[in-house]
């Protein structure tokens, strides 16, 4: 073999390897598309790992059962952020520099994922949100940062909206966790109900766990408010609830999404007396035991039977659907720029169980904004639209 024919062999193998070496690091092989997990693992808030991460894995779990996406399968692997910032910006270099993932679909802590930002951003992985719902996550626009969570903003404007269509309300009254999560909500409440002619005649912070809302309840009693928004988390709505029926504040009470499994909330209040009067912000289209949800709750316990259903199931699912068309639509020569280029080109996609359908543009990577109110009717969670039921 001549010096020149040599040369090229060897040129030809080191390109060869390098572009297998950059395919390994990028998660991908012949046969597989690695997708990394991060949440809350461990640690008090453990209920919104694996319940949340399980959704999101039954949608997965069907494509590989139906072949995967151009003869790929997916495969998985988690990190624990344990709620924390320091650990969810370790577990996301963990997942991109060790574990090698082609993607992330993770984070369930608002405030430990927008602590990461900086690190997805650095990264180059392609990140979808799994549940996290600050807007400083993916507004502004990051070029491989994604949500199909809806955004607090407009959890606070479906809120908002639905508070200035209730009739004859002049007054409302606002009871608030105080933290990063509440004030993004309270920024969209709080103009929509201005423009909407309605007084906050009451305004009240309610510490996360506290045991005790006698303070904010009597308050926005004497303020003598037509209705009070609950932007809280679902053990301190169940905390005001209790309290107000306590001391005769009827309602009718407005809650935030987090606030979305309301028979616990009813439960944890002692009973469904405490929420005659209680409507509560939904970006998931149906209840979970409702049957128009049978598809997806089915879904989910074909995979994991042994697992309690619950709101909590669904949250992962949309964000899953949207990466599995994105994955099929950038076709069998994959790699990270064609993946991101075909998430920006999703319109109406599937959205699974959530209250809209997926829309994605180079400018605006917040896929989901489109919500609704549900109330317990007969003792069950019932849609009841966008707006004040005539």
């Amino acid at each position: 073999m001549s010096v020149q024919k040599l040369a090229m062999v060897v040129s030809a193998a080191i390109v060869l390897g390098l572009s297998a070496a950059a395919r390994a690091e990028d998660g991908i092989s012949e046969d597989t598309i690695k997708i990394g997990f991060f949440g809350p693992l461990t640690g008090p808030v453990s209920l919104y790992g694996y319940p949340v991460i399980n959704g999101a894995v039954a949608v997965y779990n069907e494509v590989n059962d139906a072949g995967g996406i151009h003869g790929r399968k997916l495969e998985f692997v988690y990190e624990d952020s344990a709620c924390d910032a320091a650990k969810a910006r370790a577990a996301v270099k963990r997942l991109v520099f060790t574990q090698n993932v082609f993607m992330i679909h993770g984070g369930s802590c608002s405030g430990a994922v927008a602590a990461s930002r900086d690190v997805l951003m650095d990264s180059g992985a392609p990140f979808m949100v799994l549940t996290a719902v600050l807007d400083s996550i993916t507004s502004p626009v990051a070029e491989n940062i994604f949500t199909t969570t809806q955004p607090a903003s407009f959890d606070g404007a479906t809120m908002a909206k639905f508070v200035a269509s209730i009739p004859n309300v002049k007054k409302v009254g606002i009871i608030a966790n105080s933290d990063d999560w509440a004030d993004a909500h309270l920024d969209a409440i709080r103009p929509a109900l201005e423009q909407a002619g309605i007084e906050i005649a009451s305004d009240e912070t309610f510490e996360r766990n506290a045991s005790d809302a006698t303070t904010q309840v009597l308050n926005s009693q004497q303020a003598g408010v037509d209705a009070v928004l609950l932007v809280v988390y679902p053990n301190d709505a169940a905390v005001i609830l209790r309290d107000a029926k306590k001391f005769g504040l009827s309602g009718p009470f407005v809650g935030a999404s987090s606030q979305m499994d309301m028979l616990a909330v009813a439960e944890r209040a002692g009973g469904l007396q405490y929420v005659s009067n209680y409507f509560v912000s939904s970006y998931l289209n149906h209840p979970v035991d409702a049957q128009e949800s049978k598809e997806f709750s089915d879904l989910y316990l074909k995979y994991f039977p042994n697992e309690k259903l619950q709101t909590l199931s669904f949250y992962g699912m949309s964000g899953a659907y949207a990466i599995v068309d994105a994955l099929k639509a950038a076709g069998p020569d994959l790699n990270r720029e064609k993946f991101i280029e075909a998430l920006n080109g999703l319109s109406d996609g599937r959205a699974g169980p959530a209250y809209c359908k997926v829309t994605f543009s180079p400018d605006d990577h917040q896929g989901c904004k489109l919500g609704h109110m549900w109330a317990i009717r007969d003792g069950k969670v019932t849609p009841i639209g966008e707006t004040w039921p005539e």
